[in-house]
């Protein structure tokens, strides 16, 4: 049963639903993994707040909440956020409200976060399943992160030095995949939830 309590609310959980945690590098392929397993109905992703600029195609409200940095800092005061943390100069956080209304509708809820706001959640909600993506090697990692196109070198060389930190703390999560092939990878995590 989860329960955990903020300031303002208390949250408890039955047993029918189940709070995801999936957490990798950029570039092991979380994201993807993450949009096949919304395919079934049983399973929502938490969208996340964001201080970075939206990428070509993301969608405010669909991919991340995108807000200025001020207004960040206004719900972190308000204890808005179950988790938040920097990552590569931009925030990024996970509202209450979005674990509370997911926990009451017993829904499976991924929440696509890194390591550090991954640590967070799994101190306040144990019962939280972990699951860590990993490339296969460096070398496809860096791959990944170029073919995105999205960024320059600089940038994918300071997410490869960010990568290689947060892969020390996979220890920490419930499970480890590494993310050869997606579909595989998928039905890795499909066994892991039932599903």
């Amino acid at each position: 049963m989860y329960k955990f309590i903020f300031e303002d609310s208390i949250i408890s959980k039955g047993e029918k639903g189940k709070l995801v945690i999936i957490s990798g590098p950029s570039g092991s392929g979380k994201t993807s993994i993450c949009k096949i397993l919304t395919k079934n109905p049983k399973i929502k992703q938490s969208v996340s707040y964001t201080t970075r600029k939206p990428r070509d195609g993301e969608r405010d409200g669909i991919e991340y909440c995108f807000i200025e940095k001020s207004e960040f800092e206004k719900l972190i005061n308000e204890n808005k956020f179950i988790e938040y943390a920097e990552y590569c100069g931009y925030l990024y956080g996970t509202s209450v409200s979005t674990i509370k209304e997911a926990i009451d509708n017993e829904e499976i809820l991924i929440l696509a976060i890194d390591v550090k706001g991954a640590l967070q959640i799994m101190d306040k909600m144990p019962e939280a399943i972990s699951i860590f993506i990993n490339a296969p090697d460096d070398e496809t990692l860096k791959l990944r992160m170029k073919n995105r196109l999205t960024e320059d070198d600089a940038v994918i060389e300071k997410r490869f030095i960010v990568a290689r930190e947060e892969m020390g703390y996979s220890k920490h999560y419930d499970y480890c995949i590494v993310n050869d092939r997606l579909d595989d990878a998928v039905k890795e995590i499909e066994g892991i939830l039932n599903l």
